[in-house]
């Protein structure tokens, strides 16, 4: 069966009872959102939620099999399992189980299927399975839902606060709730002021700018591209990101010319000032995959872009574009010791 993402929300919970729902598309902050959807929908009946991997099943499938077909991984029938990153490769299991499912459910995540793939006529075609297309949600999408948890929640915000909110949030549905719950804390204690929604917004920003950084630097070809394909979603002109960039990598090559006797563990404890706990990881990860040659020529290729767009601001997207494209490739990304 196939039903649309808008659509989820009016569905009781019967509807998903002994189901196999398949959540499918590009995007993924979507596809989380409606886990927590159908999540929420059976709280009164505290199902526990499982989550695993579909390697994780492929490669030991009988034990998902019996459980299902003996019962033993539903105690008192009052657990939704969640199995990410899917494939045709788990159908097989899938036809196995599914009439053994009673009044359980299944959620499949998965990212984008071809209209020939098993899995995604498994959703739209089985008697037992609700197929839910994951697409890119438009600006209009996102002002809906921006509007549809300010009343759920009872938060009342002027014109000005909820464009603010809507202008932070790169068209996606977490930053949205990241806000609403940060609002929550405030609505019963003191009127919601446009500085406190600065701040929390500002708090929102930031981690875009942490997402953005992490993308770019990641040497992961697919988050690089999607990237590129959807800076618009992030609400950031070129120059920011640019600046942005060039901001973190300054920091990154000051830890890695620090003392060469140190470990990376060592530089990071000693670095002045001292690195907040959560960004040591992310650091620590990024120091492990560039080298100081090649992050200094990034720095330098970022520093004649930044001019040539400030003495210039025509087609300013299609030379990030191409920027990007040539300093962090397909072909770069295949050999890591000669990236840019």
């Amino acid at each position: 069966m196939l039903l649309k993402s808008q659509e989820l929300n009016l569905k009781k919970k019967d509807f998903f009872k002994g189901k196999i729902v398949l959540l499918y598309g590009e995007n993924q902050d979507l596809i989380k959102d409606l886990n927590e959807q159908i999540i929420i929908k059976f709280k009164d009946e505290n199902k526990t939620q499982k989550n695993t991997f579909e390697e994780d099943i492929i490669k030991n499938p009988e034990n998902i099999i019996n459980y299902y077909l003996n019962g033993s991984l539903f105690e008192e029938n009052k657990n939704i399992l969640i199995i990410k990153n899917c494939s045709d490769k788990i159908i097989e299991t899938l036809n196995k189980i599914k009439n053994n499912l009673n009044d359980n459910i299944i959620i499949i995540n998965s990212e984008i299927l071809l209209k020939n793939s098993k899995l995604r006529q498994f959703g739209e075609y089985d008697k037992l399975g609700v197929c839910i297309p994951c697409y890119q949600e438009t600006k209009l999408d996102i002002m809906k839902f921006l509007t549809q948890q300010l009343q759920i929640n009872k938060i009342q915000l002027t014109n000005k606060q909820i464009e603010i909110i809507f202008n932070s949030s790169s068209l996606k549905r977490s930053k949205i709730k990241e806000v609403i719950e940060k609002l929550n804390l405030y609505k019963n204690s003191e009127k919601v002021s446009d500085q406190i929604i600065d701040e929390i917004c500002t708090d929102v920003d930031l981690k875009k700018n942490d997402e953005i950084i992490d993308i770019l630097l990641s040497k992961n070809e697919k988050n690089i591209n999607e990237f590129i394909s959807n800076m618009s979603n992030y609400e950031k002109n070129f120059i920011e990101i640019i600046i942005v960039l060039k901001s973190f990598i300054i920091k990154i090559l000051d830890i890695q010319k620090s003392n060469k006797n140190l470990s990376i563990d060592e530089k990071i404890e000693k670095y002045k000032p001292p690195i907040f706990w959560k960004d040591k990881d992310r650091i620590k990860n990024i120091l492990k995959i560039w080298n100081t040659n090649n992050l200094e020529k990034f720095l330098s290729n970022l520093n004649v872009i930044e001019t040539e767009f400030k003495r210039n601001d025509l087609n300013q997207d299609t030379q990030f574009y191409y920027f990007l494209t040539q300093n962090l490739s397909k072909i770069t990304l295949k050999n890591t010791n000669n990236f840019v």
